[in-house]
């Protein structure tokens, strides 16, 4: 660990990060052919977050922030990961950037050999951008088009902090930045403009959706805002039936055709996502994706828990579940399976995610702000 710490930083065009996505690549194909196993750890690498969404309750949380895992333990972490064959670290929270270490994890899981993506709130970006040199994906959250955004985000200035830092990144690393817009009631209308302003900043854009029924009965309407803010079965369908529109007008939405049309029709599908990732809390647990279990990697391993009788009723569980609304779920389990129409359209979306470009001429932080919101916003029930 100590010579890995002293190894200089890999640069955008070095010939090691494509050795990186060509060792992630190889990763998969033995996950799909032979071992069935993850090949993603998804790190979430600390209770804490800056926001209060008002779609969100894991700000909640913050006060746990003594308990994420310190800097070495994580260096631990993503040692046994690689050996147990993952290629691929994500971090997200919480907000990963209230970490002040968090260009040394991402330093260290580049240089040990991971392709590195992060999730985040992007307000943090512009200050933490040099040191994240080592990011090949930057997933940013932009959930409103003005600064309506900070109503949403329960955070004044987001807005203006979110596109000030996709700026900043963009000039001091290689990552590519896809924006990430997660519709509710809150913000029903912004699914065509935000398509349209992620086009005006040159970066894809991908759109998640929460329901009343996100957390599978395990919280009741007065836990869980998605009872407050979650789209009803009708708008579910007009949110799948929008995206396909405009993935078919050209607008650089990263799901894929396939995708949305299976979505529309209502066509079942196979998750084989506990396949491709496992996740992993600031206490360093493993849990499934409806939180049903959990596995505490403080007494065991990875690959004790891929042998366990907990991971293989999870992948069975999942095989048949069909009840997630994420198109990006739906979209890895058809990468997963090598399906032509949507790998064809996954190829595309690569292309134009790699072409991208910093927009020249402007600020991208330079749109003028909204003092306040086009619509009544509902008090959520919430404490």
């Amino acid at each position: 660990m100590g010579a890995l710490a002293g190894e200089s930083r890999e640069s955008p065009t070095d010939p090691g990060r494509r050795s990186r996505f060509q060792a992630a690549f190889l990763s998969m194909l033995k996950s799909r052919l032979w071992t069935h196993r993850p090949f993603f750890l998804a790190h979430a690498v600390t209770f804490g977050c800056n926001s209060r969404c008002l779609t969100c309750s894991y700000w909640k949380l913050t006060p746990r922030m003594k308990e994420d895992l310190p800097t070495s333990e994580v260096y631990r972490m993503l040692d046994e990961a690689y050996e147990a064959g993952m290629r691929g670290y994500y971090l997200f929270g919480g907000e990963p950037l209230v970490r002040k270490d968090v260009g040394e994890l991402v330093d260290y899981a580049q240089r040990r050999g991971f392709v590195t993506t992060m999730n985040t709130n992007g307000s943090l970006l512009a200050a933490r951008a040099p040191s994240l040199r080592g990011l090949d994906f930057a997933f940013v959250s932009l959930d409103y088009f003005t600064a309506y955004n900070d109503v949403i985000r329960g955070r004044r200035g987001t807005f203006g902090e979110v596109l000030r830092g996709i700026e900043r990144l963009r000039q001091v690393t290689g990552a590519k930045v896809t924006l990430v817009t997660t519709i509710s009631r809150l913000n029903f209308d912004a699914i065509e403009p935000m398509a349209r302003f992620a086009e005006e900043l040159g970066v894809s854009i991908s759109f998640n959706s929460i329901e009343p029924t996100l957390d599978f009965g395990l919280t009741d309407s007065e836990a869980s805002p998605n009872f407050d803010f979650g789209l009803t079965p009708l708008q579910l369908h007009q949110f799948y039936e929008t995206l396909l529109r405009l993935k078919r007008e050209g607008y650089p939405l990263l799901e894929t055709e396939r995708v949305l049309q299976d979505f529309v029709n209502g066509r079942t599908w196979k998750c084989e996502f506990p396949k491709m990732f496992v996740y992993v809390s600031p206490d360093q647990k493993i849990y499934s994706c409806d939180y049903r279990y959990g596995y505490d990697l403080r007494h065991g391993s990875f690959e004790e828990y891929f042998s366990s009788r907990a991971f293989q009723d999870h992948v069975r569980t999942s095989e048949r579940c069909n009840r997630c609304v994420r198109t990006c779920v739906r979209g890895y389990s058809y990468t997963y399976e090598f399906r032509l129409q949507h790998m064809l359209g996954l190829a595309e979306g690569a292309l134009r995610l790699y072409r991208q470009r910093p927009r020249s001429g402007g600020s991208v932080g330079s749109h003028p702000p909204v003092p306040t919101p086009p619509f009544e916003v509902p008090t959520p029930r919430v404490s």
